[in-house]
């Protein structure tokens, strides 16, 4: 395209938005590190388990801590909150 002038016109890159409507759900990654022993970790876990929300847990390592008679584990993982539009706005 050319204008009057001699000078051509750039085009305008055009963003690419998505609609919110055509969304069905919301993947929320969250990651997580606890300190502490396998009793405290198993109740941790159930306390997910009674929430409302879906949760996936895509990642999780359980490491003995070593030279502690106490039974300290130390956990590192992801976890994932799904959620449908209308309840994150």
């Amino acid at each position: 395209m050319a204008k009057a002038d001699g000078k051509k016109v750039k085009k305008k890159k055009q963003t690419q938005v998505k609609n919110i409507k055509n969304i069905a759900y919301y993947l929320i990654p969250v990651d997580f590190e606890i300190d502490g022993n396998f009793l405290g970790y198993i109740k941790f876990k159930r306390s997910l388990s009674l929430s409302n929300k879906m949760l996936n847990f895509d990642k999780e390592s359980i490491q003995v801590v070593k030279g502690n008679n106490t039974g300290a584990i130390k956990v590192k993982g992801t976890l994932t909150i799904v959620g449908l539009p209308n309840e994150f706005f």
